[in-house]
């Protein structure tokens, strides 16, 4: 059940000291430092109200991915903006009337605003809590996730898709092995491979390897929002789907309505706020993504990732 206003609050404010000692930069920010409680109570209505928002969502799907997605047009167009509290960026105010004429031409009357119920998340006083309000609020309405690439990430995941084919005859005797030679005795062919989970996972991990500052700030050596948002999904009883150029996370309808104080508690008990915790973060990813301890991360940390326990994908999940 969604929480009523009172109630996240008082969610959020029960953990208020986790997110001002794990997020210190917010309560650096001059004029708006969250360790004024009347600051920090208006970022905590502004992420109600796009709590809130995310139940109105016409599409039913949240849109994650490099901060350019906020600013493409098509995708404005077609998925439209949550912009619970306005609109974050100045210059993307003029593409969303934009896309709000290009519907009207289209629909008429029956134009769905892109501002207020859309897929990207652009928001007026954002902070990780909004962040996690947006996560929040859409696993507890059920809404499914995607991972959208940008123009140079939709390059690099083709090459990653030549190279995973160029490893086909051993990924080929590795489900061989697994399920048999089939009726032929001679194996799948390499359009049959090529549509399998496995096989779509290889093109994911040569692509998440190459693009690693998707999850990881290698300049100010601190993770991204995505590995945040990412986690929070893990922690939410939300499962993977592989895809040609598209990763869905999908909801299992058997997990509880999640809240704040296990969120807030699972990205402190990783150390989400410790730049010395890059291993520990990353072989957390890579275990949710991939159930491999060392699928994704630096080469520098497979020392350190290894002497890690493994952590099940249940584990992960809200208890």
């Amino acid at each position: 059940m969604p929480l009523t206003r009172q109630e996240f609050r008082r969610q959020v404010w029960d953990v208020v000291r986790i997110y001002r000692e794990d997020n210190a930069w917010v309560g650096r920010w001059r004029n708006s430092s969250w360790n004024n409680d009347h600051i920090m109570e208006i970022y905590i209505r502004a992420a109600y109200r796009l709590y809130d928002a995310t139940a109105n969502n016409h599409h039913k799907l949240v849109l994650l991915g490099d901060t350019a997605i906020r600013s493409a047009e098509d995708l404005i167009l077609n998925f439209g903006l949550t912009a619970a509290n306005g609109i974050q960026e100045d210059e993307v105010v003029q593409t969303a009337d934009n896309a709000d004429a290009q519907r009207q031409n289209a629909w008429g009357a029956n134009a769905i605003p892109v501002r207020g119920a859309g897929s990207i998340l652009s928001e007026n006083g954002w902070t990780p809590i909004l962040n996690d309000a947006l996560i929040v609020g859409s696993a507890t309405a059920g809404h499914g996730f995607y991972l959208t690439l940008n123009r140079y990430e939709s390059g690099l995941w083709r090459e990653a898709a030549a190279m995973a084919r160029g490893k086909l005859p051993a990924l080929r005797r590795l489900y061989v092995h697994k399920y048999g030679p089939g009726i032929d005795g001679n194996g799948p062919t390499d359009e049959f491979m090529m549509s399998t989970p496995e096989f779509r996972q290889q093109v994911w991990k040569y692509f998440m390897n190459w693009n690693i500052g998707m999850f990881w700030d290698v300049q100010r050596q601190n993770p991204r929002v995505l590995a945040r948002e990412i986690l929070g999904l893990s922690f939410l009883g939300y499962e993977t789907v592989f895809n040609d150029q598209e990763l869905f996370f999908r909801k299992r309808w058997d997990t509880p309505d999640p809240n704040f104080a296990t969120y807030a508690n699972r990205l402190r008990a990783l150390r989400f706020h410790d730049s010395g915790a890059r291993a520990r973060i990353l072989q957390s990813l890579s275990m949710y993504l991939f159930q491999d301890n060392t699928a994704i991360g630096f080469r520098a940390d497979l020392p350190a990732i290894r002497a890690m326990p493994i952590i099940g994908h249940q584990q992960m999940q809200l208890v």
